[in-house]
């Protein structure tokens, strides 16, 4: 049986294709984009007080959602087909690929470990903040009545 990194290793050394990390990456990135430029040209349309008719009715897509909808598309296109960014996204993918990913027990170690630092820190800095406020707030004000 397999221990858990050699797993992670063979999972990062399988035969998937970064151009198919790409495309994914394409599709993802556009369909967020899509979705915030619906709510932008909702809200121009709104703001300027230009009809937007319902085009399709089940779905409630307007004009801005349509146009919002085209552009991501356009730009997610565009971007996949530009040789330049293309080639980059590529050459990410490959090195990603290239990745040894922590395992589940180590990425545990790791939170903890992270967890009882920030913990030991905001003790410590609570303890500074509370000497601090009161030398300057209680001890040197009563210190400097008595002089």
């Amino acid at each position: 049986m397999a221990t858990a990194s050699e797993a992670s290793q063979q999972a990062n050394r399988s035969a998937m294709d970064p151009k198919r990390l790409v495309v994914i990456f394409y599709l993802l990135a556009g369909i967020i984009l899509a979705l915030f430029l619906e709510r932008v040209f909702g809200l121009l349309w709104a703001r300027f007080g230009w009809g937007d008719p319902i085009l399709v009715e089940g779905m409630d897509w307007k004009v801005s959602t349509l146009i919002g909808y085209l552009l991501a598309v356009g730009i997610a296109v565009g971007a996949y087909f530009h040789p330049r960014t293309h080639a980059l996204s590529i050459d990410v993918a490959s090195e990603l690929m290239k990745v040894t990913w922590p395992t589940w027990s180590e990425t545990r170690t790791s939170t903890m470990a992270v967890v009882v630092a920030s913990l030991v820190a905001a003790v410590l800095l609570s303890f500074i903040d509370t000497v601090a406020y009161k030398l300057m707030v209680e001890w040197l004000p009563a210190l400097w009545g008595t002089l």
